[in-house]
């Protein structure tokens, strides 16, 4: 029988130190990864909601709306890299230079509750934090490929289960384009072929394959998504039954509320109606503290729901009239009209489903 010796056991015990510590040291690599993803993500879409309603977006304010951190309140900080200017058309990652770190918006599949931003790059430094679109492909609202990257095992990891006829939304500061998914294939990494540009607006998502592979997985998973063209029904706003009041010559306020129980009038644009015409138009669902475009310009964020009692907090954002529509304790099929000054017609906004986290409304 071998009986180890003091120096033997020595040599073990440092080699289960060094062990136990390449084991802690893993193991915080990956909280961090974890971690870091998830906060610059929740920051990412914060910020995004704040410059797509033209607000500011700080740490300070972020600390406050979200961590309410009495110490935000005592310092300053400088604003986030603007996104892509609502007034004007996308421009070019690629002209002028590539512009680093850019966020462009944010892509969802309702379906597979897959939801998360996208910047500008495939870098691993990018990919790390959230979807990268890849330089060289078209933005979104440009005739062309959309190219859009992420990791299997993080942000694609839904892709997995993504089928035929699946919507795929990516959000912008100029606007929401809504894609369907028409197939999916395994490609090799050179066979950069995917990604050629057509004359009709598309979206390439692409992703390792396989999904569960140990290490550098050796193929690609794409899928291929054509934009989906609005009827022209959903592009231009109907006009109920009742007659359009005439706007008040000078609005007052930039930001409303909104009340049925009166007649209607038109402060600030603002219209009321007191009957509910038949709903057509966008349905979109919404998730609570999340907003989401319904129409360019037009936004509306959720701050609060009672499903028991049926009721809904939250509010309206109207561009580029800049107004702010308060909703508190929305019931269901309880009609929000608004009168538009940018299109000179009046919408109808009506919130058809509260769920226990979620809403689902329709526009017209």
């Amino acid at each position: 029988m071998t009986k180890y010796t003091p120096r033997r056991s020595r040599a073990r015990r440092w080699i289960e130190n060094i062990l136990l510590l390449a084991g802690v040291a893993a193991l915080g690599v990956w909280v961090w990864a974890i971690a870091s993803k998830a906060v610059y993500q929740d920051w990412a879409n914060w910020v995004f909601d704040q410059q797509t309603r033209g607000e500011t977006a700080t740490l300070r304010e972020y600390l406050r709306g979200k961590l309410g951190l009495a110490c935000a309140q005592k310092e300053q900080s400088p604003s986030l890299p603007p996104l892509v200017s609502p007034a004007a058309p996308p421009v070019s990652p690629n002209a002028n230079g590539k512009k680093k770190d850019l966020l462009l918006g944010r892509l969802s599949i309702p379906r597979l509750d897959l939801e998360a931003m996208v910047r500008e790059g495939v870098d691993e430094k990018t990919l790390g934090l959230a979807l990268g679109h890849i330089p060289g492909t078209a933005l979104p609202g440009e005739n062309g490929n959309v190219g859009v990257a992420g990791h299997r095992d993080t942000l694609f990891r839904g892709l997995r289960k993504i089928q035929r006829n699946d919507l795929i939304r990516f959000e912008t500061s100029s606007g929401s384009h809504e894609y369907r998914v028409e197939s999916t294939r395994i490609v090799t990494p050179k066979d950069v072929g995917v990604l050629a540009s057509h004359q009709s607006p598309e979206l390439t998502l692409v992703t390792c394959y396989p999904f569960y592979y140990v290490g550098s997985a050796p193929d690609r998973f794409i899928v291929t998504a054509r934009e989906v063209t609005p009827p022209a029904s959903e592009s231009s706003a109907v006009s109920p039954p009742t007659p359009t009041p005439t706007p008040a010559p000078t609005p007052e306020p930039a930001v409303a509320a909104v009340s049925l129980e009166k007649p209607p009038v038109a402060p600030a644009g603002i219209l009321k109606a007191a009957r509910r015409p038949s709903v057509r138009g966008v349905s979109l669902e919404i998730t609570k503290d999340r907003s989401r475009q319904l129409a360019p310009g037009i936004s509306m964020g959720v701050t609060g729901i009672s499903s028991g009692r049926q009721r809904v907090d939250g509010w309206m954002w109207v561009m580029p009239d800049r107004h702010t529509i308060w909703l508190h304790a929305r019931r269901t099929h309880d009609p929000v009209f608004f009168y538009r000054r940018s299109d000179g017609h009046m919408h109808e906004l009506v919130i058809t489903s509260i769920a226990n986290n979620s809403v689902r409304v329709s526009l017209q």
